[in-house]
C-alpha cells in the first residue's frame, strides 16, 4: 500500500488532507481516485489507513479508516550525523543512506577543508532539496519518522556545542592511530549519539582540539581510508547494531 507523510495538522479525528508534492504524485503518476486506500503517518509516529474521498487539484482529501502506533520501526538509538560538505551530489546519496540506517538528524558541517560551501544564498534551496530526500527515503524503507536536515550548515565547534549532552559523541578522523570504537568503554545503555564525519580533505588538527573541549572522542575506522560518502554508512551500521536494532 502507498504510504504518504502529512503534517499533524493535517488530520483530524475523521479526516485526513495531503498537500503539496504528492497531490500531482497520487493524480498524475499512481492515477489513485476516490474509493482507492492509502497510509498518511503525521511524523509522530502514527499511521493511518484511509479512502481516498476527493482527488482534487491542489489537495487530497481522505477518510480515516484505522489507526497504528508505528514507532517501533524506528531506532531506539537516536544518532546525529555531523556531515562535511561534500562536492556535487555526493550529499544527495550520503542522506538517503543515512535515513535508511536509521539515522535521527542530519547537520551539513561547514569544516574548514570542504571543498564545496554552502553558501547563505543558497543554502534554503539546497537543505530544502535534502530535507524532501529524507522524505522520500523515510516513505521508500517505512520509517515513522522523516528526519531533519539542517536547518542550517554547522561549524564543528557549533555542532559539538549542540550536542554536547549526547551520551556517545564521536569525531572520526584518519589521523587517530590508536582508538577504534571497539577500544571504547562501551557503555551497556546508549540512547543517543552524535559523530562527526569529514569532509573529502579531513578534519584540521584544531577541529580535533575544538571537539574533544566538548567530549568528543577521536575515533578510526581502521586502516583503510574511507571516503567521506563510505564512513557515514559504516559508523552508522556500528552504531546501530551495538545500540539500535540492526
Amino acid at each position: 500500500m502507498h504510504r504518504f507523510f502529512t503534517a499533524p495538522e493535517n488530520i483530524t479525528d475523521e479526516k485526513a488532507v495531503l498537500c503539496g508534492t504528492d497531490v500531482a504524485h497520487i493524480r498524475t503518476v499512481l492515477r489513485l481516485k476516490g474509493g482507492d486506500r492509502v497510509q498518511v503517518l503525521d511524523g509522530l509516529g502514527n499511521c493511518y489507513t484511509v479512502i481516498l474521498s476527493r482527488v482534487g487539484r491542489d489537495k487530497i482529501e481522505s477518510r480515516i479508516e484505522s489507526k497504528e502506533d508505528v514507532e517501533d520501526c524506528e531506532s531506539p538509538l537516536t544518532v546525529s550525523l555531523g556531515q562535511g560538505m561534500v562536492k556535487g551530489t555526493g550529499f544527495d546519496g550520503i542522506v538517503r543512506r543515512a535515513v535508511e540506517l536509521g539515522v535521527g538528524h542530519v547537520r551539513p558541517v561547514s569544516a574548514k577543508r570542504c571543498i564545496a560551501k554552502l553558501s547563505k544564498e543558497d543554502s534554503a534551496k539546497k537543505i530544502g532539496r535534502w530535507q524532501r530526500i529524507a522524505r522520500e527515503a523515510s516513505k521508500q524503507c517505512g520509517r515513522a519518522r522523516v528526519p531533519e536536515v539542517g536547518p542550517r550548515a554547522f561549524s564543528v565547534r557549533d555542532f559539538c556545542f549542540a550536542h554536547r549532552e549526547s551520551d556517545l559523541r564521536l569525531i572520526f578522523w584518519e589521523e587517530e592511530q590508536s582508538v577504534c570504537i571497539g577500544d571504547l568503554p562501551l557503555k551497556t545503555r546508549v540512547k543517543s549519539a552524535a559523530v562527526l564525519i569529514g569532509p573529502e580533505g579531513g578534519f584540521a588538527a584544531e577541529e580535533i582540539e575544538s571537539a574533544m573541549e566538548y567530549g568528543f572522542q577521536s575515533v578510526s575506522l581502521g586502516p583503510r581510508l574511507l571516503r567521506t560518502g563510505t564512513a557515514p554508512l559504516a559508523v552508522l551500521s556500528i552504531l546501530q547494531h551495538l545500540w539500535g536494532d540492526l
